[in-house]
């Protein structure tokens, strides 16, 4: 319980960022989701479940404050999240690992937002999808490193198991 206590004050700091901060900020188009890299790491060091809860609830409130499609992020969040969980849910934690599989997780959660993007009539640019998802990606995986670390280091200071 005290672990999921610890995640609420994050996870209210990262939807902050993701809805208010984050969209006048930038200036070329990137914007990585903390959400995401939040969800990431908590599904990397911690339980699935904690991480499926942030990325739904999460998800949902930053669609609410500034996406048009309800219900859109917290999916390809959601996919990312089981993506991670699939790759480290046995074995021994590798950071170099698992900063691939988060850029793995992204990727594919943003392929599906550009997907959805040109199923609506979107049009495709193929150089602003390289200079603002990659990116993007990139920065979200980057993110997910020292928050794993971070709940990595307080398991093991309050001998939560997994």
């Amino acid at each position: 319980m005290k672990r999921r206590l610890f995640l609420i004050p994050a996870a209210i700091l990262a939807i902050f960022l993701d809805a208010f901060v984050f969209p006048f900020l930038s200036g070329n188009g990137i914007r990585p989701l903390c959400t995401m890299s939040l969800a990431l790491a908590a599904t990397a060091e911690m339980k699935v479940q904690d991480g499926m809860l942030i990325a739904f609830f999460g998800g949902i409130l930053i669609d609410l404050f500034c996406n048009p499609y309800v219900g859109l992020t917290p999916a390809v969040v959601l996919i990312a999240v089981c993506i991670v969980y699939g790759f480290t849910k046995k074995g021994e934690r590798n950071y170099a690992l698992l900063f691939v599989f988060s850029i793995v997780a992204s990727a594919a959660a943003e392929i599906l937002i550009f997907g959805f993007s040109l199923i609506i009539g979107a049009r495709f640019e193929p150089l602003l999808l390289l200079s603002t998802t990659l990116p993007s990606v990139v920065i979200e995986s980057l993110l997910v490193l020292p928050l794993a670390a971070l709940f990595r280091k307080r398991e093991k200071e309050n001998g939560f198991n997994r």
